[in-house]
């Protein structure tokens, strides 16, 4: 991660931006922001390993609630629901509920190399964008293509709709309307 963030600012620096970078780019700034929701939770760097639980399925485990932003405190069903830690790191409480509930339905790598994966394989069709603190739900975006593959995802994230049609308008592009997306 550090590598490809000297490298990218490298070539910003010396005025040369790669535009075969930008996909690669908004993929590792999504992943970046999970590693950054990782710290402010308190969380180990162990959610990169496959097996690895939740510590909101741990007794043991202590949420510092002064410093722990609101869209990352743990829903009923984070601390009920055994589950994989990546799905802890998102901000959007109503997005890890959906996760949570669809349990083994769905392919996890898939997901998972739709949003993030970004070195051997990168993704020309991203489906999230982080345009501000990791933590809060108004600076992350969602792509149309996503939003066509995995419309579930996000089910009922009014927040996501809110941040995703914002930053679209801002670019000048069209809103995204996802009644019709989403069933």
């Amino acid at each position: 991660m550090a590598r490809y963030e000297t490298l990218a600012h490298r070539d910003y620096m010396l005025g040369s931006p790669r535009v075969d970078q930008l996909i690669t780019l908004i993929q590792f700034n999504v992943f970046r922001a999970l590693v950054s929701n990782t710290f402010t939770l308190g969380f180990t760097m162990e959610w990169l390993e496959e097996d690895a639980i939740s510590p909101w399925n741990s007794s043991s485990f202590e949420l510092n609630r002064a410093f722990c932003p609101t869209s990352l405190r743990p829903t009923m069903l984070q601390r009920t629901i055994s589950h994989h830690p990546w799905i802890d790191l998102f901000p959007i409480p109503k997005m890890r509920d959906n996760l949570l509930l669809a349990g083994d339905s769905y392919d996890e790598t898939a997901l998972c190399n739709d949003l993030i994966d970004f070195c051997d394989v990168p993704n020309e069709k991203t489906g999230l964008i982080v345009w501000s603190d990791p933590w809060d739900p108004s600076g992350w975006e969602v792509s149309e293509v996503f939003l066509s593959k995995w419309a579930w995802v996000i089910k009922g994230c009014d927040e996501i709709v809110e941040s995703t049609n914002y930053w679209r308008v801002k670019r000048g592009e069209n809103m995204l309307f996802f009644k019709n997306l989403i069933t």
